[in-house]
Order: C-alpha cells, then structure tokens, then sequence
C-alpha cells in the first residue's frame, strides 16, 4: 500500500509480509481484558487542546527475553514535521 511505499522511499523496510494497516497504539497488554468498564468512565473527558508538530515513525521492540517486566523499547524511525514553513 501507499504506507508501505512512503516507507520504502524514506528507506525503512516493513520485513513483514502482511498487508500493513495503519494504526495508533493507546494501550497494550499480554492479557485480554474488558476496557469497557474504562471507555465508559472516560466517555465524558476532554483534555486540553494541543497543537501537533511532528509526525514519527516508531519501531516498538518487543522484549524476547521473557524476562518479567521488561519493558519494550521504542526507536523513531523517520520524523516528518507538520504545518506551515512558515
């Protein structure tokens, strides 16, 4: 897809032989769990407006080791900057 292929121009290869589906990551676990209970209690929040400046791909390193607790680590791999020049 066009993701795929804006990657491949700014030289990140995917490794994966999946169809890639754009995403943003809120919330991860190892474990399967209602977030109903959490979506409902949070339906009426409005945070404080913010301005968005840039734009970054992130690798999340998932831990291998099976290590408990260890945590993933994540690595930007391209920044675009976002509004106007000026």
């Amino acid at each position: 897809g066009r993701a795929e292929a804006a990657g491949r121009r700014a030289g990140v290869g995917t490794g994966e032989h999946r169809r890639y589906r754009a995403h943003l990551t809120l919330a991860r676990s190892r474990q399967a769990f209602d977030v109903r209970p959490y979506v409902e209690a949070l339906s009426g929040f409005t945070g404080p407006t913010w301005t968005v400046t840039d734009l970054a791909l992130v690798r999340s390193n998932l831990p291998e080791s099976g290590v408990p607790g260890e945590l993933p680590r994540y690595e930007a791999v391209a920044r675009s900057p976002l509004g106007s020049s000026g």
